[in-house]
């Protein structure tokens, strides 16, 4: 009997050993942590974008909270050295079709945040070395409706941060 209750409690000890590492592995994981940075887009414009962030992993949930129907995406891009959320700008304005295509010509770093429609609301995760960003939006569309329009990016929906 005596043999039989010190293996019960070796089970019992084996199986709390077992849930606390579950638990603390399920508590670590980004996709089950609150996001740390919420951003919001409202008039074509992001809202709550920190200026700096520290290096490392980010959590971000972008929410599209326009008054009317239309669809916003969150590019995170790496901005080279010189270069400001004003040459995005200036790019997405290009004549023609290299306005829409100036998406391309910066680095996207991780996935994007969207496309989102209004009401939607998307959770990225990103890690982000020290450097210069930006967030941009290449959808198009107007505040009238439908999908012709300029890229959202050309009408100054960039914004750019720093990881320190």
């Amino acid at each position: 009997m005596a043999q039989f209750l010190r293996q019960g409690m070796r089970v019992a000890a084996l199986v709390a050993v077992i849930v606390l590492v579950a638990t603390a592995c399920s508590k670590s994981t980004p996709s089950s942590a609150t996001p740390s940075n919420t951003i919001f887009v409202q008039k074509f414009r992001y809202h709550g974008v920190p200026a700096t962030l520290a290096s490392g992993i980010h959590q971000f949930l972008f929410e599209n909270k326009e008054s009317f129907t239309i669809t916003h995406e969150m590019i995170p891009i790496a901005l080279p050295t010189g270069k400001t959320a004003q040459d995005v700008i200036d790019a997405a304005k290009a004549p023609g079709d290299a306005g829409p295509a100036s998406e391309d010509m910066w680095l996207h770093i991780g996935g994007d945040f969207g496309p989102a429609d209004t009401g939607a609301s998307v959770v990225e995760t990103l890690y982000l070395p020290p450097g210069t960003y930006a967030f941009a939006c290449w959808q198009t569309g107007t505040q009238s409706g439908g999908a012709n329009g300029p890229p959202h990016a050309s009408i100054g929906m960039v914004a750019q941060f720093t990881v320190t």
